[in-house]
């Protein structure tokens, strides 16, 4: 593979991010992700596969976190993968996964595989911090045994 193909499968990745994480744009879906596109990690019980999923999908994390980013902090592209590290926030001011609305603001990090197939996404394996999501947003109790202040 040309380094301009592993700059190019990077490239369709950053738009990912840019275009659909940053500035909530549903409609570029289907420019960015394959029609078969699969959800190896079947994202909130499966919520996320297929376009019709990942527009569902994504209409609620914006609804739930409406102003959500993504930072970019690593991207490493080899064959068709590109792996991303990034960082996401946001503010929860509506129902996510059955949580009511907390107003509490979220950090967390998140590392995902992306294969690309025609320069779109075709599938996704990856894991986040949910431990930490779930702790910010008061979900889940926050382990101080090992503090010393």
């Amino acid at each position: 593979m040309k380094i301009s193909d592993l700059q190019m499968n990077k490239a369709v990745v950053q738009r990912y991010v840019d275009e659909i994480q940053n500035n909530h744009s549903i409609d570029a879906i289907e420019s960015i992700f394959s029609s078969e596109f699969i959800d190896r990690m079947d994202t909130y019980g499966g919520l996320f596969q297929g376009i019709d999923g990942l527009k569902k999908g994504y209409a609620a994390a914006f609804q739930a976190f409406p102003d959500l980013k993504a930072i970019v902090c690593q991207m490493i592209a080899e064959e068709d993968k590109v792996v991303l590290h990034k960082t996401v926030m946001g503010t929860h001011r509506g129902e996510f996964r059955g949580i009511p609305a907390t107003g509490k603001k979220v950090e967390y990090q998140s590392i995902y595989i992306f294969r690309i197939e025609n320069n779109k996404i075709s599938e996704y394996w990856g894991l986040q911090d949910e431990l930490k999501l779930q702790q910010q947003l008061g979900v889940v109790a926050e382990d101080n045994s090992c503090k010393t202040d």
